[in-house]
């Protein structure tokens, strides 16, 4: 009978579920985290347009000595037109510029005047969010105008190159910044050869479409 009795106390004490250690703790469901916002990417492929407003200088050389002027620093307004094409970040296309340039003149000489700019560029560059940084090499043309009695100018020729960064304020509207440097050579009558570079900074605002 005590055996019977021992073994049911024994069974019992098996049977009673021992908790070691105090009560056991549940850790919390791990808060889920946050998605990050989707960036937002501009397409800068397809055509476009604009308008520009500028400072300009310079130097006007006739390769003789003692005949090489400082330009004096004038306003420049310009149209453009070009188009885009986008491979991943990396963008590509061409653009064709025409500038009127106003009291850009050599030194000691305020009836002359840088007139007529034409710039053919070839544009590369990449694009990051809504921003893009380029660079463009090309041909450009400058004329210098004399503005005197006789109304003579002389029309130069030669590499243009610059850098430039444009922001899409939206889908359709582009603010910008470029500098160009234009290395353009001539000569007046066919006599005095002369080297005209003509640097710009310019603000732009460009339209898609």
């Amino acid at each position: 009978m005590k055996a019977v009795t021992l073994a049911a106390a024994t069974l019992a004490a098996l049977s009673t579920p021992v908790l070691a250690g105090g009560p056991t703790i549940v850790e919390p469901d791990p808060m889920p985290e946050a998605t990050a916002a989707p960036v937002d990417v501009h397409d800068w492929s397809w055509f476009y347009a604009g308008l520009g407003y500028g400072r300009a200088s310079g130097t006007l050389d006739y390769n003789v000595p003692g005949f090489a002027y400082d330009l004096n620093s004038g306003t420049t307004r310009s149209l453009f037109a070009g188009y885009l094409m986008q491979r991943g970040n990396f963008v590509f296309g061409g653009e064709l510029a025409y500038s009127r340039g106003n009291d850009i003149y050599a030194e000691g000489f305020p009836a002359e005047n840088v007139g007529t700019m034409i710039d053919l560029k070839g544009k590369a560059g990449f694009a990051r969010d809504r921003a893009m940084f380029y660079g463009v090499l090309g041909l450009s043309k400058a004329v210098y105008e004399f503005n005197d009695s006789t109304g003579d100018s002389f029309d130069t020729t030669g590499v243009g190159y610059g850098l430039g960064v444009d922001v899409a304020v939206t889908q359709r509207v582009n603010l910008g910044i470029e500098y160009m440097a234009r290395k353009p050579k001539g000569d007046f009558g066919g006599a005095d050869d002369a080297d005209l570079d003509v640097n710009s900074l310019s603000l732009r605002v460009g339209l898609s479409f």
